[in-house]
């Protein structure tokens, strides 16, 4: 989707997959990002968003008044917890260990309002195959161009 809006992506896992032994991909991580905002870039960034890390990057947002649209891709607790505890099998090699729907929605409910701006589009990804990327697109053209 970075491609159709000719907006860079910045990956954590990417990061994290290309950093040296000695590097700290999360710091590397947000000095990648801050550097995007600091040239005015426009960038998607994808991270395991928490509201512990909020700070950093509202700090980041309000340091370089960069205009920023929040994309949050919902469905129900079941099927997230689902893709979650697959992605921790099968992604992670297994190295992480499965939770419980209970352990899984006390996350989520933690981090629930994880929101920065007012620029705010959900994303219903119950079904994968419906989903339209070129709709996410227009919408976030929209918000982009409200600003100009």
């Amino acid at each position: 989707m970075s491609n159709e809006i000719h907006v860079s992506l910045l990956s954590l896992d990417e990061v994290w997959e290309n950093a040296s032994a000695s590097d700290i991909p999360f710091a590397l991580y947000w000095t990648l990002c801050e550097d995007k905002m600091k040239s005015s870039s426009p960038l998607i960034i994808e991270f395991g968003f928490d509201n512990k890390i909020k700070p950093v990057i509202e700090g980041l947002v309000k340091k370089y008044s960069y205009q920023t649209v929040n994309v949050h891709f919902d469905t129900s607790f079941e099927i997230a917890h689902r893709r979650f505890n697959d992605r921790r099998l099968y992604d992670m090699g297994g190295s992480k260990p499965q939770i419980s729907l209970e352990q899984y929605i006390g996350i989520a409910e933690q981090d629930k309002n994880f929101y920065f701006g007012n620029n705010i589009i959900h994303i219903d990804t119950t079904d994968f195959p419906t989903v339209s990327y070129m709709d996410i697109v227009k919408q976030i053209q929209r918000y982009a161009m409200s600003t100009v």
